[in-house]
């Protein structure tokens, strides 16, 4: 009897140990710079949740499906690294990259990514904080990084006048009647063009983060750009 109940303890842990033995092989890391070797929980034959995985690079975080997912420490084969959130083995969101310099400081980048590149300190670098009802679109695109520091404001509207103002401005096109600047400053404010129904204005020399209250008539919208380039705010107004 005590034989038999022996063979059939071993029997258990030799099916246990295979058992174990094939999941951790079949438990695939999906980005092939990390697959060689994987330690952690899987699901479904992919590694999921909090786990180690080596090759080339090695990776220390969360995965889900097999990516990287969550947060996470990437490093590279050259000793550059990535602290920080990924999505599907990609990094995304805030995070901290640390390029490693022969004979040099580390460079550090701190900010927030998007897709693997990089998308600056702030993940939305500019905020409008109000905007009066007649302001019926904002577009802020920044066209460079350049040093020049510009924010070009383009107006248009409907009638061509400037909003509450009356029938004295409906001969005007609609412009920016009054600028206060509340964080930051500019050297030079420029008119650039007219068109039919609106203006083209420009602040030069910009010190970012830049916050300003924009009147156009009895309209306004407060905005903020938190970092440097060359901004453009194109603004629509029903009136």
């Amino acid at each position: 009897m005590k034989i038999r109940f022996f063979i059939s303890v071993q029997l258990f842990a030799g099916i246990f140990f295979m058992s174990y033995v094939d999941a951790q092989e079949t438990c695939k890391v999906m980005l092939s710079s990390i697959s060689a070797k994987y330690e952690g929980p899987c699901k479904k034959g992919k590694a999921e949740g909090e786990g180690k995985a080596e090759g080339a690079d090695n990776y220390v975080g969360l995965f889900k499906d097999g990516y990287p997912n969550g947060k996470g420490i990437y490093q590279w084969k050259n000793g550059d690294s990535y602290n920080g959130n990924w999505i599907k083995g990609k990094m995304e969101g805030k995070g901290i990259k640390t390029f490693k310099r022969a004979g040099k400081a580390d460079s550090v980048v701190t900010g927030f990514w998007k897709k693997d590149q990089y998308v600056g300190k702030f993940e939305h670098p500019y905020i409008i904080h109000s905007q009066t009802n007649q302001i019926s679109r904002i577009e802020i695109t920044r066209y460079s990084n350049d040093n020049d520091n510009t924010i070009t404001i383009e107006l248009s509207n409907t009638s061509g006048g400037i909003p509450g103002l009356g029938a004295s401005a409906m001969g005007a096109k609609a412009s920016i009647t009054e600028i206060s600047v509340l964080t930051g400053a500019y050297l030079r404010f420029a008119s650039m063009m007219d068109g039919p129904k609106g203006t083209t204005q420009k602040l030069l020399e910009v010190d970012f983060p830049f916050k300003a209250r924009y009147k156009i008539g009895n309209q306004e919208m407060v905005i903020e750009i938190l970092e440097p380039g060359n901004w453009t705010i194109n603004t629509s107004l029903n009136n």
